[in-house]
């Protein structure tokens, strides 16, 4: 996917090939000399150079871009290759900084945002192509600021990457039955949005986090923790993500399905914990 860019630019493109801690180091003492480095490699493969990511790059708050591409469950590559660890173990590193787009669009907005930025930055998307879903609003990309692609006065979906278009048609779905959710495209894991976040689950009372990524340190519980230290009082929250267990193979479809995180079993979940009990609470 980078052979334009290697023949356009033979003199900005190294392949260190399948050496990815010396990748991470080599672009750290790049932007230590002025360059604005960019690596892109699979998340699954990120976890080999956590060392440097922490030493070389953060510890120096260096200008580092590190694309992180099959971010999330990738299906028949195997087990092996699921990119669920990602923002788990990078979200407790300091001065990091960490994306996700919600399209093509925003991922080249990010990308162009991360290198005129002077921070080590993380964008993470998916295998394969975007959602079809068509979005009619596009912020400018700001540092730790998250984008509010639909309101609601019922329910408040945060998603992160690939879940935001999932969320808008949930969205849509729930309109015509009368049910209102406010869609929040967080952008930004870190640093988190917290005035947008607390502002909208204070005025919805429930929550949905949804991720393609573990829960654990995730999204969800970064959630969690932020409704906490803040001491927001009787909110309803459930969050959408991977468990503590190895995502063995299949297909995304179908992984998606087991663990109840595709479109329709998340209507079942909205319905259930969310409009009955709206409901019953009405009555």
């Amino acid at each position: 996917g980078l052979s334009k860019f290697a023949n356009k630019y033979p003199d900005r493109f190294f392949d260190v090939g399948i050496a990815e801690q010396h990748a991470i180091g080599m672009a750290a003492g790049m932007a230590k000399n002025g360059l604005k480095p960019v690596v892109p490699l699979y998340s699954s493969f990120l976890q080999r150079a956590y060392d440097q990511v922490v030493h070389d790059v953060c510890i120096q708050n260096l200008p580092v871009t590190i694309c992180v591409d099959r971010a999330g469950v990738v299906g028949n590559d195997g087990e092996t290759h699921q990119g669920i660890l990602d923002l788990c173990f990078l979200n407790s590193i300091p001065n990091i900084n960490i994306m996700a787009p919600k399209d093509f669009k925003e991922l080249e907005e990010m990308l162009e945002f991360s290198v005129n930025s002077n921070k080590p930055m993380v964008i993470r998307y998916p295998r394969g192509s975007e959602d079809k879903y068509k979005f009619d609003k596009n912020e400018k990309i700001a540092l730790g600021k998250a984008e509010i692609l639909k309101t609601g006065n019922d329910l408040t979906i945060i998603a992160f990457g690939k879940t935001v278009a999932k969320a808008m048609q949930l969205a849509d779905y729930f309109e015509k039955e009368g049910f209102e959710i406010e869609v929040i495209n967080l952008r930004f894991l870190k640093p988190l949005d917290e005035d947008t976040i607390i502002k909208s689950i204070t005025e919805t009372k429930n929550v949905i986090t949804f991720e393609d990524g573990y829960l654990l340190n995730g999204m969800g519980d970064t959630i969690v923790n932020l409704i906490n230290d803040q001491q927001v009082r009787n909110i309803n929250i459930k969050k959408l993500g991977y468990p503590d267990e190895f995502i063995k193979h299949g297909n995304v479809k179908n992984i998606e399905e087991k663990y109840n995180l595709d479109i329709e079993s998340v209507k079942k979940i909205i319905n259930k914990e969310f409009i009955i009990n709206k409901k019953t609470l009405q009555k």
